[in-house]
Protein backbone atom coordinates (compact mmCIF):
# COMPACT_ATOMS: atom_id res chain seq x y z
CA UNK A 1 0.00 0.00 0.00
CA UNK A 2 1.19 3.25 -0.89
CA UNK A 3 2.06 5.90 2.37
CA UNK A 4 0.14 9.19 1.43
CA UNK A 5 2.51 12.11 0.83
CA UNK A 6 3.72 14.35 3.85
CA UNK A 7 4.88 17.85 3.80
CA UNK A 8 8.84 17.79 5.28
CA UNK A 9 7.26 20.16 8.27
CA UNK A 10 4.20 18.04 8.76
CA UNK A 11 5.50 17.41 12.28
CA UNK A 12 5.71 20.90 12.74
CA UNK A 13 3.66 23.42 15.00
CA UNK A 14 3.29 26.02 12.45
CA UNK A 15 2.74 24.11 9.71
CA UNK A 16 -0.08 22.30 11.94
CA UNK A 17 -1.30 25.90 13.01
CA UNK A 18 -1.36 27.09 9.29
CA UNK A 19 -3.07 23.93 7.72
CA UNK A 20 -5.31 24.20 10.05
CA UNK A 21 -6.13 27.67 9.27
CA UNK A 22 -6.69 27.67 5.97
CA UNK A 23 -9.31 24.55 6.63
CA UNK A 24 -11.00 27.11 8.96
CA UNK A 25 -11.20 30.09 6.57
CA UNK A 26 -12.36 27.22 3.51
CA UNK A 27 -14.98 26.44 5.69
CA UNK A 28 -16.15 30.08 6.62
CA UNK A 29 -15.81 30.99 3.31
CA UNK A 30 -18.40 28.06 2.42
CA UNK A 31 -20.76 28.99 4.76
CA UNK A 32 -21.03 32.82 3.88
CA UNK A 33 -20.95 31.65 -0.04
CA UNK A 34 -23.65 28.96 0.36
CA UNK A 35 -25.64 32.21 2.39
CA UNK A 36 -24.97 34.30 -0.24
CA UNK A 37 -23.10 36.68 2.30
CA UNK A 38 -19.32 38.02 1.76
CA UNK A 39 -16.60 37.64 4.37
CA UNK A 40 -15.38 41.26 4.01
CA UNK A 41 -18.43 42.36 4.75
CA UNK A 42 -18.26 40.36 7.88
CA UNK A 43 -15.09 42.12 8.99
CA UNK A 44 -16.55 45.73 8.30
CA UNK A 45 -19.89 45.11 10.38
CA UNK A 46 -17.28 43.00 13.19
CA UNK A 47 -15.19 46.26 13.32
CA UNK A 48 -17.74 48.85 13.70
CA UNK A 49 -19.96 46.87 16.34
CA UNK A 50 -16.78 45.93 18.51
CA UNK A 51 -14.75 49.06 18.35
CA UNK A 52 -17.70 51.72 17.24
CA UNK A 53 -17.56 54.15 14.68
CA UNK A 54 -14.75 55.62 12.98
CA UNK A 55 -13.38 57.30 9.97
CA UNK A 56 -12.96 55.75 6.83
CA UNK A 57 -9.48 55.88 7.02
CA UNK A 58 -9.33 54.80 10.30
CA UNK A 59 -11.97 51.85 9.60
CA UNK A 60 -9.61 50.37 7.02
CA UNK A 61 -6.39 50.53 9.28
CA UNK A 62 -8.54 48.58 11.70
CA UNK A 63 -9.52 45.74 9.02
CA UNK A 64 -5.96 45.90 7.63
CA UNK A 65 -7.82 46.61 4.01
CA UNK A 66 -6.61 49.28 1.12
CA UNK A 67 -8.60 52.10 1.61
CA UNK A 68 -10.45 52.16 -2.11
CA UNK A 69 -11.05 48.88 -1.35
CA UNK A 70 -13.30 49.84 1.58
CA UNK A 71 -14.99 52.33 -0.55
CA UNK A 72 -15.74 49.66 -2.44
CA UNK A 73 -17.26 47.33 0.33
CA UNK A 74 -18.98 50.56 2.34
CA UNK A 75 -20.71 51.57 -1.14
CA UNK A 76 -22.30 48.01 -0.73
CA UNK A 77 -23.14 47.96 2.54
CA UNK A 78 -24.77 51.47 2.38
CA UNK A 79 -26.95 49.88 -0.24
CA UNK A 80 -27.98 47.00 1.88
CA UNK A 81 -28.85 49.28 4.68
CA UNK A 82 -26.22 47.34 7.13
CA UNK A 83 -24.25 51.02 7.49
CA UNK A 84 -24.62 54.33 7.27
CA UNK A 85 -22.11 57.17 6.27
CA UNK A 86 -21.89 60.70 7.04
CA UNK A 87 -19.89 63.91 6.67
CA UNK A 88 -17.59 64.48 10.11
CA UNK A 89 -18.25 67.82 11.43
CA UNK A 90 -14.99 67.99 12.69
CA UNK A 91 -13.04 67.52 9.24
CA UNK A 92 -15.85 67.95 6.03
CA UNK A 93 -13.47 66.04 3.88
CA UNK A 94 -13.88 63.25 5.84
CA UNK A 95 -16.97 60.33 6.37
CA UNK A 96 -18.05 58.68 9.70
CA UNK A 97 -18.81 54.90 9.26
CA UNK A 98 -21.58 53.20 11.50
CA UNK A 99 -23.03 50.28 11.90
CA UNK A 100 -27.40 50.33 11.28
CA UNK A 101 -29.51 48.38 13.24
CA UNK A 102 -29.83 45.90 9.58
CA UNK A 103 -26.43 45.65 10.17
CA UNK A 104 -26.41 44.47 13.38
CA UNK A 105 -29.08 42.02 12.99
CA UNK A 106 -26.97 41.08 9.68
CA UNK A 107 -23.71 40.45 11.36
CA UNK A 108 -25.61 38.38 14.29
CA UNK A 109 -26.92 35.97 11.03
CA UNK A 110 -22.87 35.92 10.19
CA UNK A 111 -21.89 35.10 13.80
CA UNK A 112 -24.35 31.78 13.23
CA UNK A 113 -22.58 30.74 10.03
CA UNK A 114 -18.78 31.48 11.81
CA UNK A 115 -20.06 29.00 14.73
CA UNK A 116 -21.23 26.56 11.68
CA UNK A 117 -18.05 26.47 10.43
CA UNK A 118 -15.92 25.88 13.60
CA UNK A 119 -18.55 23.33 14.63
CA UNK A 120 -17.58 21.57 11.39
CA UNK A 121 -14.30 22.39 11.75
CA UNK A 122 -13.97 20.71 14.98
CA UNK A 123 -16.27 18.02 14.81
CA UNK A 124 -13.68 15.51 15.28
CA UNK A 125 -12.38 17.03 18.89
CA UNK A 126 -14.17 16.39 21.86
CA UNK A 127 -15.25 18.81 24.08
CA UNK A 128 -12.71 18.71 26.59
CA UNK A 129 -10.01 18.66 23.81
CA UNK A 130 -11.89 21.42 22.62
CA UNK A 131 -11.60 23.48 25.40
CA UNK A 132 -8.13 22.48 25.76
CA UNK A 133 -7.45 23.63 22.50
CA UNK A 134 -9.18 27.12 22.80
CA UNK A 135 -6.87 27.22 26.18
CA UNK A 136 -3.38 26.46 24.08
CA UNK A 137 -4.54 28.83 21.17
CA UNK A 138 -4.71 31.89 23.94
CA UNK A 139 -1.81 31.17 25.42
CA UNK A 140 0.09 31.17 22.32
CA UNK A 141 -1.98 34.34 20.94
CA UNK A 142 -0.75 36.17 24.23
CA UNK A 143 -4.64 36.86 24.85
Amino acid sequence: MKKAPTHRLADRVLWALGRSSQQAQRLVRQHMTEAGVRTQHYHVLASLADDGEGAQATLADRIGLDRSDLVTLLDELEDLKYVERRVDPADRRRKIVAITPAGEKQLIAMDQLIVAAETELLEPLSASERKTLLGLLHRLSGD
